[in-house]
């Protein structure tokens, strides 16, 4: 080796820089942690879009319950129905459906609202006691 014996040149210690195999098990770190990112933000938008359709389905049996609150006592629509045929209304997703009670002097009205998603139904119950007219 031109004038250096062997013994300097096998004995550098010092050297700078990454190995290959430094590298790839910086990036397998770095991959799992991406992956578990990922999938918790796959999470939250799952969870987002449940709570989004929760939210609707709310509010639309909430205006429905309103439309019936302001229909005379004798209204076709608090009236009973069969149970097997209840009152439905249909909004995009969601169907609305309520059954009437009448008692001496209210209407107890029992409404769910419910959607499919994802081939698991989900469902909203609303109830509310309507008083006789005065």
């Amino acid at each position: 080796m031109f004038g250096k014996n062997a013994e300097e040149s096998n004995s550098k210690t010092d050297e700078k820089g990454f190995s290959l195999i430094e590298v790839m098990i910086a990036l397998a770190i770095f991959s799992i942690g991406i992956l578990g990112v990922a999938s918790m933000q796959i999470l939250s938008v799952n969870y987002n879009t449940h709570a989004r359709r929760t939210t609707e389905g709310t509010s639309w049996g909430v205006e429905r319950m309103e439309r019936l609150m302001t229909l005379r006592y004798d209204d076709a629509d608090l009236s009973a129905a069969p149970a097997d045929n209840p009152h439905t209304v249909t909004r995009g997703i969601y169907n609305i459906t309520w059954n009437v009670t009448d008692n001496v002097d209210n209407k107890g009205i029992n409404m769910t609202v419910s959607w499919t998603a994802l081939g698991i139904t989900k469902n909203i119950l609303i109830n509310y006691i309507k008083p006789q007219d005065i």
